[in-house]
């Protein structure tokens, strides 16, 4: 019971952490970006919010996967967080494109996913998948392996 008292807790705590896209202060070097692809609300939420606690990037999300890979293409983000069962086109196929393309070369790829299967997660690894994180996963862990990436990445 308190690990779900503690998930909404996280998830309840500010109405805008799902997109600081819009808005916000003005720099003359734009934000490092993560985009967070979850087609469940809470989800999206809890995800945004241990993110937004931990790092300072922009955070965009989005509940639709050709949504999700259409922003990714304008705005090359340094991380995107995948959800696998998604509407309108599913994870392992947005990370396939991703990674046919050139120019997100330095974009790591968290997949989150219900799905703890052996052979999804080693499907997710065969794209190339950066992590592999399954639901519902502890908080600390989630944010400790998504600090590896970043920190790796900078």
């Amino acid at each position: 019971m308190k690990s779900m008292d503690s998930y909404l807790k996280l998830t309840g705590v500010a109405h805008n952490s799902t997109d600081k896209s819009m808005g916000g202060s003005e720099s003359t070097m734009p934000k490092k970006q993560i985009l967070i692809v979850d087609d469940d609300d809470l989800s999206r939420k809890l995800i945004s919010r241990l993110v937004s606690k931990e790092f300072d990037y922009e955070i965009t999300s989005k509940a639709n996967g050709i949504e999700a890979l259409e922003y990714a293409r304008k705005h090359i983000p340094q991380l995107i967080i995948l959800d696998l069962m998604l509407p309108g086109m599913d994870g392992f196929e947005i990370l396939k494109k991703v990674r046919e393309d050139q120019k997100f070369n330095q974009t790591k790829v968290v997949l989150v996913s219900a799905k703890s299967r052996s052979e999804d997660i080693e499907h997710g690894f065969d794209l190339t998948a950066d992590e592999y994180i399954t639901k519902p996963f502890q908080p600390k862990e989630f944010t400790a392996r998504i600090r590896k990436l970043l920190t790796k990445a900078a």
